[in-house]
């Protein structure tokens, strides 16, 4: 114990201080050698010859050495002999133990074993921050990581090491906090005495090493102090440098942090203590060895040891510092090698612990202080007592002159003779000389965890009375004016009543009331004590003690009597003695004078309480001398107890007694009388309080009603609350809260210059909130915090003890509200609870956090940003004092805090302040966040003057520190977004450029090379960059108010920046340009109209409208709308559009050559918009070139709508009327073509080639013209309707709309799909030929190169002949209206075979035009025969067929040729054959005819096309004519995946009557055994064929085919597979057809089982009937799924028909995991004795799951298996029996008591299935025992195999009386001697009942049987004969025939 809490000069105050110790470990003991005879010549020599050897090989061994990072330069070979002699003298300490601080370190958590080590003082222990991890590090400088549990996690091996070298050792061990990723917990530093640092995941880095004397060094690094900064790159270390340039030579030993971190304190090798500033390594202080106090000081009770004397010799080794920590930022813990400890100022190093240091043993380590305490480990070291020697050796001596002070006293003489006969002896060697040999030394080692802890003078006190060490208790009550009662109260309690005690104890306690209870309660064991107390209390209620009282000088204490009055007896006796009568007169006059004083009317309450007292203790003592005087032995001073006198009746009271107080006894005790009584008169409502039987509710009532009485009428508080104190002194109840609000309003009123008129109910009024802050309202800035301790904290106490948790919730509430308006005066409160303040208004570390961050948000104002930084340093480090859940949570809340105050003090740096509140709910909005920036960045921009360069680049670095420190919502990307944004925007040329260099301007741009920094330079992605520019041009743009501006100029200047001009920046240049086309054209407008104008051609139109000839300028109004986007980005509708309006306004002006060429252009691009311009031209006539006007009004039809078709057809009809009239006079009459001059040049209609083949005149053409073409016309006329409908099946109805192919290029290269073959090549009608208008309709159709070969809408290719008439004749017939019409059949025919290889449909329109129907046959006959030209035959005839029998009107098209052909084909067919006997007209017989034969035709043709298709090699012939062929071959089309294989099989199968369902079953096992698809490609396809709609009719034929042919395929592995199998066979309802016992169902259920928990299982071993399905288990069971599998055992059956029990898989799994071990229960496979046993026990949890039979099972298997008496040795076993024994025992108790509590009585007692498993186990314990008999240790250990095969056959027989028997025949035919018999007979245990007669004879028999039926005995005749001869003793005859037999076997005669 220390000093009082005094100050000193410098005003530091000393620690009172209290040692507890918190662990001591059992004693250990250690032998130590000493003394070794190491001194012989040849030692010498060696050492000499070896010392520098070593020496050198380990120097040149470190000099080769790599150093690691360049952090320290290589090491030595030698460690300074200073550090070397300061390790030596630490603890030796070997056990690693973590202990929690929750039970002041009295539990163990974890525990780890370390090995032992050479140097254990060079180890090192180091913990974690969150005490997760230990580190420890051995001498070697192996590394070791453990958990808290004391697990191993990890071992970190040194690179290199030599033996003995304790270079590297371990000289620091530091853990880190390591957040770069979730995937590490920590990183941990390893520093070593070579200066090698190595991180293993592992931040001002401090180094100590040796001193240096190089020149030119700090101070520090001199002193061998260096401070590293960790770096993120090499060399990742970097030293920084101090200013101080003093050089020192010492070395560091230890050092150690201040908990602030500002200070550093060093222990230095030569025992200096030096103190550094930190990181600047400035010394603050320096005190050498001599000038450190108390330095040289032992320990005073090593004189009083005979072993710790000899210490004193050496002293000076035990003066120098061996471990420094902090107490407090300002003092430091010092721990010397001699045990001395004191706590020291860092200012002068006076002790703060008192005078003197405390004692500790040698060499203590202590830690850190932490909460106010630290802890320190001391090891004592004893010597073992020497025993006494029976018998002394030669040469022996005792060690006594090592363990005493014997040295001292050795004369010189002696140790002259002494060094004489060593050096003799190095000479000579001779034993005669040999020093004594010393005997090892014994000592024991106490460890102690002793703990020093700060404490109050009042903790201290309490605790030394508690610890019964009252000594100390009363000096500490003496030097801190204590109550010293509590010293002599506890004494007098744990102490009998006597006279002793009552002298030492009771009477010098001074509490008045405290003794008179114990005089009256207390009762004594004897009748002498109960008289002396009841005495002692008398005194004290004697007259001078009630007039004391009256006066008031009492004080409460104990008064006794003067002298006089001590002496005077209580009891009667007579004393002959004059002087004694002289002396009682003078004492009953003294006696009479106090009476006379005291006025017994007007005694106070404590006089009256006095008397009541002294009136009890009289009545005591009268008892007590009445039962002393009582004649009954039975109550006779002997028999008195105090349980008795407790008991004992009243009997007497004495007369004296009577006569003194009876005449005060009305005043003493509660009177009748009541003088009062005119009060209740005034206040009737005291009424309920005038009663002698009041209640508990009645006091409390009138206390408080009084007390509030008393505050409201006189506004006394004061005395309003002393009167509810009294109440409560006598524990009145209830009065609290009245108390507490009294208290409060007290100091409102009092103290607080408050409202002085502030009344109770006020107050009541107020909430607990308002009050406090009435009481703090008006406390001075000054006296703020004195006011806070005397006001608040008392407040808030009363408020916590009414409402537990209210005080924090009411404090935190008025800081808060003060907060937001000013954090001042929080900031006094939150100085005031620092860490290291003593007293702190907040002590709870978490709640002081929560505040804090509460006030600081809370704070609406911006401009107390330093005041946010003051409350921040009043905040707890992470790591300081106790931990709680949240604790971590609320540092990473402070940490969040800290950035988000620099985030604060950024945006106030920029002019941008912003409360803190606003940072921290801004944090996670990116919206508010990217507002922020954007606001940051446009303030910069609009500063005056301009920012430089280098201040927007520091704004773009604060920018980022501000994503990466809070705003984490935004990317970085955002940031440096904003930033350009901000600079593209600032209207600033310079800032523009500056901008351009943080962007990546074009899309082939690259990332610049990294700074000089080595940071990457980052710029604004390419996407981004263009929309930045955009924005910003375009506000520019929008600003300017022509193109002239300088707003302009800068959009130009942002837009150019993008070097590459994608399209949205080059449209906003063309937007900038289109300004100068505007103003040339003479158009006034705002550059901000032309981008809202949301009409741009209205733009161009207002360029026309300014001069009526700028539509000649086309080419610059075209790149006018190009520029202004007109039509957005549709090139073709801006040029329609502008070249219409071009056209328009050629035409106002008739200039018809521009419109014509404006228009070509049009058609050109067909721009459909543009056919109302192209009609107007076509209809123009002024405008002669009739064919420019045809192509015009053709242009016109195609893109017109409906409604102007009728009126441009007549216009289109006039023109080609007067073109083709042109044409045929140009042909008839050649001469007069060349007379039209205004006539386009006609065109060639009519190829030469039949021109020249054409003999007939001109007349006669002109009539064959006219004739044809009156005909044709007629024929077209009727079939206009059908062919119409035709078309319109296979096209669209609307095709002209689309039919744009002829006015724009078609290239050939477009088609090659459709032109891979030449002309002419489908002449044999293959494909479809088409149109190429409807080529995407057709699949594969066939398209005729002429017909697509055309750059233009003229037709280049040659007409025929008839179609010119037929068009010529057509445009006739619609003037003549149809007239005269020419046949037309021949001509219809020619046209329908020209027209079908190329057009199908027009082939059929040419058929229908037909006037008779079967002249169509012969068009048919003549045709190839293929798939098309047959089923258009089929098709032909149907339709006809059809309109027969349901005609339709000509007028209208009928919906028959709007259906799909194919339906056509099928319904008339199935018509005309469901009715075939119906009696049809002749033509429709006709046609039905030609219907039929078409469709036969059409059969047999795809049937043969079909089968030679394939390629399978199907014998057309044959699968004609052979019907099983047929049949086969159909089966064997099935097996494929082909689809159209497959379907044609089907077809055939329906075609040939093969019954779907073998097709089916034949597919199914084609799926399931050849096709190699998965099981889900196989359901799929089976579902999707719909194959068991037909195959699940005939279930068993299924079932049947399934499982002959599809089952045997499939792998026992494959779940899958037979998964799907057995679903089929359920879903097909195969079940009832199922005789085995599983039905396919439950095989569902086992599949989806064993598919979860034992995919390797072979399933169809499993439930083979041939096969054990226990065998098939084994090899997948285990942990993880014996219990699944166990569960499915009942539905697994066995070979017999029954199922398997989950006990009989239980026994094969724990077989396998006893064998094999298991991943998860036993991860090694067991090989020594232990982990057999370990592998059983583990094994044994089991049993309980296990059935009688199967226990057994399995001990045998592991007991008397091959492998148990190959693998495991005959103890293991023992054993292994023994606990089965045991276990079936405890099983067998569980199931009889599980028995009886069911009590089932019909059930089956399962004690006896456990009796016989006992029996049998006994019997195996019985047999194994006798493997250690020496006849089979005989048999086992025999060189012969023979006898080695006997050995291990009886092992596994288990004394089997069946197996015994067997071996022993065996041994009888191998011709062993019968005592060999005879012994395996006797050793073998359990009742055999085998003689080695019996043996013999059955050998003979066997033999005899075996030599009758002829077979060969393998066995040699020599042993043979010799068994025959050995079993004559025990045969009566033997067969001579059966010897001859024997004796041939060899050759052998006998």
């Amino acid at each position: 114990m220390g000093g009082g809490a005094e100050e000193d000069d410098s005003g530091e105050e000393n620690i009172l201080y209290d040692l507890l110790v918190n662990t001591e470990w059992p004693p250990e003991t250690e032998v130590q050698p000493r003394g070794n005879r190491q001194h012989g010549a040849s030692f010498i020599i060696t050492r000499a010859i070896t010392g520098p050897a070593l020496f050198l090989l380990r120097y040149i061994w470190y000099s080769l050495k790599d150093r690691y990072d360049g952090v320290a330069s290589p090491a030595k070979f030698s460690l300074p002999t200073g550090l070397v002699r300061l390790v030596s003298k630490q603890i030796n300490w070997h056990l690693v133990l973590a202990r929690s601080a929750k039970d002041d370190f009295v539990s163990i958590v974890g525990k780890c074993q370390v090995p032992k080590d050479p140097n254990p003082q060079w180890r090192r222990v180091a913990w974690s921050r969150d005490c997760t991890l230990l580190a420890y590090a051995e001498s070697t400088g192996t590394v070791r990581v453990f958990d808290l549990m004391g697990s191993e996690l990890l071992v970190i091996s040194p690179t290199a090491s030599f033996p003995g070298d304790l270079s590297y050792a371990i000289a620091g061990l530091i853990f880190l906090e390591y957040k770069a990723s979730a995937q590490w917990s920590a990183e941990l530093l390893v520093v070593n005495y070579r200066g090698e640092l190595r991180s293993y995941l592992v931040r001002l880095l401090l180094v100590g090493g040796c001193e240096t004397d190089e020149d030119g060094v700090s101070k520090a690094a001199g002193c061998g102090i260096s401070a590293w900064r960790i770096l993120s790159g090499s060399p990742h270390y970097k030293q920084v440098t101090s200013y101080e340039d003093d050089v020192r030579t010492d070395g560091i030993f230890k050092m150690n942090l201040s908990p602030d971190g500002a200070l550093l304190a060093a222990v230095h090798f030569s025992g200096k203590l030096t103190i550094w500033s930190i990181p600047s390594l400035r010394q603050q202080g320096e005190w050498e060895q001599t000038d450190q106090p108390g330095y040289d000081e032992l320990n005073p009770d090593w004189r009083l040891s005979s072993e710790k004397r000899k210490k004193i010799k050496d002293k000076e080794s035990y003066y120098p510092l061996i471990d420094v920590n902090w107490w407090a930022n300002n003092s430091v813990i010092l721990a010397r090698c001699s045990g001395a400890l004191t706590v020291s100022s860092v200012k002068t190093l006076r002790n703060l612990l008192g005078k003197s240091c405390e004692w500790f043993e040698s060499s203590p380590q202590v830690t850190s202080a932490h909460d106010g305490g630290f802890l320190s480990l001391e090891c004592e070291i004893k010597l073992v007592p020497k025993r006494l020697r029976l018998e002394s050796r030669p040469g022996d001596e005792d060690e006594g002159e090592d363990d005493s002070d014997s040295d001292d006293e050795t004369s010189a003489k002696d140790r002259y003779f002494s060094y004489l006969k060593q050096g003799l002896y190095f000479v000579t060697e001779m034993e005669r000389f040999a020093p004594p040999r010393k005997r090892p030394r014994t000592i024991t080692k106490n460890f102690r965890l002793v703990s020093l802890r700060s404490t109050t003078p009042e903790e201290l006190y309490q605790r030394k009375i508690d610890n019964e060490e009252y000594g100390e208790a009363l000096s500490l009550a003496q030097t801190y004016g204590l109550d010293s009662d509590l010293v002599y109260q506890r004494q007098w309690r744990k102490s009998a009543v006597n006279v002793a005690s009552i002298q030492d104890y009771l009477s010098k306690i001074k509490k008045r009331a405290w003794v008179l209870h114990e005089c009256l309660e207390r009762v004594p064991e004897n009748a002498d004590a109960a008289k002396k107390l009841l005495q002692y209390g008398l005194k004290g209620t004697d007259l001078e003690a009630l007039v004391a009282i009256g006066k008031g000088e009492d004080g409460g204490r104990f008064i006794l009597p003067g002298e006089v009055d001590i002496e005077i007896p209580y009891e009667d006796f007579l004393s002959p003695d004059e002087e004694m009568d002289t002396r009682k007169e003078k004492e009953f006059k003294k006696r009479q004078e106090l009476l006379l004083s005291v006025n017994f009317s007007k005694l106070t309450l404590e006089q009256k309480e006095l008397c009541r007292s002294r009136l009890k203790l009289l009545t005591y003592l009268d008892r007590l001398e009445t039962y002393e005087f009582l004649d009954d032995e039975s109550f006779s001073r002997m028999a008195y107890k105090g349980q008795c006198h407790k008991n004992f009746e009243v009997l007497s009271v004495k007369e004296e007694l009577a006569k003194q107080m009876g005449e005060n006894r009305m005043i003493i005790e509660p009177t009748l009388q009541d003088e009062g009584e005119f009060l209740y008169e005034m206040q009737p409502e005291l009424l309920k309080y005038r009663t002698t039987d009041l209640s508990v509710d009645l006091v409390t009532d009138w206390y408080l009603s009084r007390a509030q009485e008393i505050e409201k009428y006189a506004m006394q508080v004061d005395c309003a609350l002393s009167l509810v104190r009294l109440g409560m002194e006598r524990n009145i109840p209830g009065l609290q809260v009245l108390c507490d609000n009294l208290i409060t309003l007290e100091t409102v009123v009092y103290e607080t210059n408050g409202d002085r008129t502030l009344t109770l109910n006020e107050l009541l009024e107020m909430k607990d909130i308002e009050k406090l802050r009435l009481l703090m309202k008006n406390s001075s800035d000054e006296k703020y915090v004195k006011n806070v301790y005397q006001w608040m904290i008392p407040f808030l106490h009363r408020c916590e003890n009414q409402s537990p948790g209210l005080a924090n919730s009411l404090f935190k509430e008025y800081l808060v509200t003060l907060a937001k308006e000013d954090l001042t005066l929080p900031l006094k409160i939150f100085q005031n609870s620092k860490p290291a303040c003593q007293q702190k208004i907040i002590p709870d570390q978490d709640q002081l956090m929560i505040t804090a961050l509460e006030c600081i948000y809370s704070c609406e104002r911006d401009d107390q940003l330093s005041l946010c930084y003051d409350i921040l340093e009043c905040l707890p480090q992470r790591g300081y004092g106790p931990e709680t859940d949240k604790t971590n949570t609320l540092h990473d809340e402070v940490d969040e805090l800290e950035q988000i105050l620099s985030v604060s003090e950024l945006l106030e740096k920029h002019g941008l302040q912003k409360p803190v509140s606003f940072v921290r709910d801004t944090k996670d909005n990116a919206e508010e966040a990217r507002k922020l920036m954007i606001r940051l960045t446009r303030h910069t921009g609009r500063k005056q003057p301009s920012a430089s360069e280098t201040q927007w680049k520091e704004l773009l670095q604060d920018m980022l520190d501000m994503q990466q420190k809070v705003y984490r919502c935004l990317h970085a990307d955002t940031c440096y977004e904003i930033f350009t944004e901000s600079l593209l925007c600032s209207s600033s040329i310079d800032n523009i450029h500056l901008a351009g260099q943080m962007m990546h301007c074009s899309v082939w741009s690259v990332d610049p090379p990294s700074s000089s920094k080595g940071k990457p330079q980052y710029r604004v992605s390419y996407e981004r960059s263009i929309e930045l520019v955009l924005a910003a041009g375009r506000e520019y743009f929008n600003s300017s108010t022509s193109l002239t501006d300088s707003c302009m100029e800068l959009a130009r200047c942002c837009l150019q920046l993008i070097v590459d001009s994608p399209s949205a920046v080059q449209e906003e240049l063309d937007l900038i340009r289109a300004l100068g086309y505007l103003e040339e054209f003479g158009v006034k407008i705002l550059p901000l109209q032309v981008r809202l104008c949301s009409d741009r051609l209205s733009l161009i139109k207002d360029c026309l409208a300014q001069v009526s000839t700028n539509y000649k300028q086309s080419a610059k109004l075209l790149g006018l709308a190009n520029l202004l986007r007109v039509a957005g980005d549709d090139q073709m509708e801006r040029k329609g559009q502008v070249l219409i309006l071009l056209v328009e306004q050629a035409l106002s002006f008739q200039d018809y050559k521009a419109a014509s060429m404006h228009c070509q252009e049009l058609m050109a691009t067909g721009y459909c918009k543009s056919w109302e311009v192209c009609s107007q031209l076509g209809q123009s006539e002024g405008y002669q070139d009739l064919g420019m006007r045809q192509e015009l009004m053709a242009f016109a039809l195609t893109h017109c709508p409906p409604s102007a078709i009728e009126t441009l057809l007549g216009v289109s009809s006039s023109l080609q009327t007067q073109i083709l009239y042109q044409a045929v006079n140009y042909q008839f009459l050649p001469s007069e073509g060349g007379e039209n001059t205004n006539a386009s040049g006609p065109a060639l209609l009519v190829r030469k080639d039949t021109e020249d083949e054409t003999s007939v005149s001109s007349s006669q053409s002109a009539d064959l013209l006219y004739w044809t073409t009156s005909k044709t016309m007629e024929v077209l006329s009727n079939t206009t309707l059908t062919t119409k409908a035709v078309l319109h099946a296979v096209s669209d109805g609307q095709w002209w709309r689309r039919s744009l192919t002829y006015l724009r290029p078609l290239h050939g290269q477009e088609f090659g799909d459709a032109l891979k073959n030449g002309h002419g090549e489908n002449a044999t009608v293959e494909k479809q030929g088409c149109h190429p208008f409807y080529e995407s309709l057709i699949a594969d159709p066939y398209v005729a190169e002429s017909e697509i070969s055309y750059g233009t809408y003229h037709n280049n290719s040659s007409e025929s002949f008839a179609e010119v008439l037929l068009r010529t004749e057509k445009l006739t017939e619609t003037k003549s209206e149809g007239k005269d019409l020419l046949p037309t059949t021949e001509v219809l025919l020619q046209l329908a075979s020209d027209a079908l290889p190329n057009d199908v449909t027009l082939a059929l329109a040419y058929l229908l035009a037909l006037p008779q129907v079967v002249d169509a046959n012969k068009f048919f006959e003549k045709q190839l025969h293929s798939a098309l030209s047959l089923q258009l035959a089929s098709y032909y005839y149907s339709l006809q067929i059809y309109a027969c029998l349901a005609p339709c009107f000509k007028d209208k098209c009928h919906p028959l040729y709007r259906a799909d052909p194919k339906e056509v084909i099928q319904m008339v067919t199935k018509h005309v054959t469901q009715y075939g006997c119906a009696d049809w007209p002749e033509e429709i017989s006709a046609l039905i005819k030609q219907l039929h034969y078409y469709n036969e035709r059409l059969l047999d043709f795809t049937q043969a096309q079909t089968l030679q298709g394939l390629g399978k090699g199907v014998d057309v012939q044959r699968f004609t004519a052979d019907a099983q062929y047929k049949r086969e071959t159909i089966l064997g089309l099935a097996e494929t995946l082909e689809e159209n294989v497959y379907k044609i099989a089907v077809s055939l199968a329906q075609r040939y009557n093969v019954p779907l369902w073998e097709v089916y079953m034949t597919h199914l096992e084609f799926l399931f055994t050849d096709s190699g698809l998965s099981t889900v490609k196989i359901e799929e396809r089976a579902q999707s064929l719909g194959l068991f709609e037909i195959l699940k009719t005939s279930p068993e034929t299924l079932h049947e085919h399934m499982v002959k042919y599809v089952y045997p395929s499939i792998e026992g592995q494959d779940h899958q597979r037979l998964l799907y199998y057995f679903t089929l066979l359920e879903n097909c309802g195969c079940s009832e057809v199922v005789n085995h016992m599983v039905k396919p169902e439950t095989h569902i259920r086992l599949l989806k089982k064993f598919k979860a928990v034992a995919p390797g299982l072979n399933y169809k071993k499993l439930t083979d009937e041939n096969e054990n399905p226990l065998e098939t288990l084994k090899p997948v069971l285990t942990s993880q799924n014996i219990l699944s599998i166990s569960k499915l055992a009942p539905k697994i059956p066995k070979r017999d028909g029954s199922m398997l029990s989950s006990s009989s898989v239980y026994a094969v799994w724990l077989q396998k995991l006893f064998w094999n071990g298991d991943h998860h229960l036993i991860k090694k496979i067991p090989e020594t004795m232990d982990e057999w046993l370990h592998a059983y026990d583990m094994c044994s949890k089991y049993f309980d799951r296990l059935d009688p039979d199967d226990i057994v099972t399995f001990i045998d298997e592991v007991t008397f298996s091959s492998k148990a008496v190959t693998k495991l040795p005959v103890e293991a076993r023992i054993e292994v029996t023994k606990k089965a024994i045991k276990a079936v025992k405890h099983l067998s108790e569980k199931s009889r008591k599980k028995t009886s509590e069911n009590d089932m009585k019909d059930a089956e007692n399962p004690s006896v299935a456990y009796e016989e498993t006992l029996n049998h186990l006994q019997q195996s314990l019985a047999h194994l025992e006798t493997l250690t008999h020496t006849f089979i240790t005989y048999l086992k250990n025999s060189e012969q195999d023979t006898l080695q095969k006997y050995g291990y056959l009886y092992d596994l027989s288990r004394s089997e009386k069946e197996k015994i028997h067997e071996q022993a025949v065996t041994m009888c035919i191998d011709g062993q001697p019968l005592d060999m018999v005879q012994q395996l007979l006797q050793v073998a245990v359990g009742n055999l009942r085998l003689s080695t007669k019996d043996v013999v004879q059955c050998a003979v028999k066997k033999i005899v049987g075996i030599l009758s039926s002829g077979t060969e005995l393998a066995v040699t005749s020599k042993g043979l004969v010799k068994f025959l001869f050995s079993a004559q003793f025990f045969v009566k005859k033997v067969n001579p025939a059966l010897l001859e037999r024997v004796a041939n076997l060899k050759g052998e005669k006998n």
